[in-house]
């Protein structure tokens, strides 16, 4: 039998908001998955999203939530080139920039010389544990996952995220940040609206539909 969900489960369930949306633009947010699971199309998605993560049976998702929560995925990579950059001049830099040829190589050079020390004790930990999660609604779709061990996993997660950061808007731009790094995109102007079809189009209107979501950061 599947579990209710309480204010406090559709608020961990929220973490991964930003994130499924891009993914799944009809996402129903509050539903376990966000997949209604008696349309065939909606299934066939969610295994298509599960396929490109590498994610083709229960062992698959559990070790691929293992890499997310460890840090292994992004947020290891994103230290290791903030350190190398902490240690060098404007000058330095430069040079490492201009030198580089691959424009995704160089686009995640601006963007980790930018947060080098702003990200030194976050790093990328909020996009981890928005993707960690989001994985978790997928798996669901198709029996990798039951909610009772979901909401085991979403109290870690939650309890992750809450004491790494201090509101959601400061967690759900290292959830942006985190996603132009995957890419080696630019970082967006978010000042405009509705923006490009990036990450930073969906947190916008995602903070217009569901705006009273996104005020109260409980811990």
């Amino acid at each position: 039998m599947t579990q209710e969900i309480t204010a406090k489960i559709q608020d961990q369930l929220n973490l991964s908001a930003l994130i499924l949306k891009k993914n799944h633009k009809h996402a129903d947010l509050t539903t376990w998955s966000g997949f209604d699971l008696n349309d065939d199309m909606q299934v066939k998605q969610a295994k298509r999203l599960l396929k490109l993560f590498g994610i083709k049976s229960g062992l698959h998702l559990r070790n691929s939530l293992q890499r997310y929560e460890s840090g292994q995925m992004v947020s290891q990579s994103f230290e290791k080139l903030a350190s190398e950059l902490r240690n060098d001049t404007t000058t330095t830099f430069d040079a490492k920039y201009n030198a580089e040829q691959n424009p995704r190589s160089k686009n995640i050079y601006k963007l980790v010389w930018k947060y080098r020390f702003i990200l030194k004790t976050q790093k990328l930990i909020g996009y981890e544990m928005a993707v960690y999660i989001m994985q978790m609604r997928l798996g669901h779709v198709l029996g990798f996952i039951e909610t009772d061990e979901m909401l085991l996993r979403l109290e870690e997660a939650n309890d992750t995220v809450k004491t790494s950061f201090s509101s959601w808007g400061e967690f759900h731009r290292n959830v942006c940040l985190g996603d132009e790094y995957i890419l080696g995109t630019t970082e967006q102007d978010n000042s405009t609206f509705p923006g490009s079809g990036t990450l930073w189009e969906c947190y916008q209107r995602l903070n217009i539909q569901q705006a009273d979501w996104f005020k109260e950061w409980k811990k």
